[in-house]
């Protein structure tokens, strides 16, 4: 087995005509791991780097000039809810450490 058949392709689309569902299935995951904080706590983790990953295929995606209106509102969702899920994971990082200082006094 070659390395180009082991690798993971997340454009949904052929070369270069975006969808923009990769950028709204990543930041739905960043948000989805996010609101997963009362059951799943290590789950938040996973809100960073799916975040990142939602916002810059979603830059990308736009960048690149999505035809489809649903392309760039799927774009656009994906970029939101990957915002959500990067600020989500810095409060809930700040509130952790602010919480550990105010326990340690």
């Amino acid at each position: 087995m070659s390395t180009d058949q082991l690798s993971c392709d997340l454009d949904l689309a052929p070369h270069g005509s975006e969808t923009g569902m990769t950028a709204l299935a990543l930041g739905s995951g960043a948000f989805l791991a996010l609101v997963a904080l009362p059951v799943l706590p290590y789950l938040v983790l996973l809100a960073l780097p799916l975040g990142v990953a939602a916002i810059t295929s979603g830059v990308r995606a736009l960048r690149r000039g999505v035809a489809a209106t649903s392309a760039r509102f799927a774009s656009v969702t994906g970029i939101t809810l990957g915002s959500l899920g990067v600020l989500g994971w810095a409060g809930l990082m700040a509130l952790w450490y602010l919480a550990e200082r105010a326990i340690s006094h």
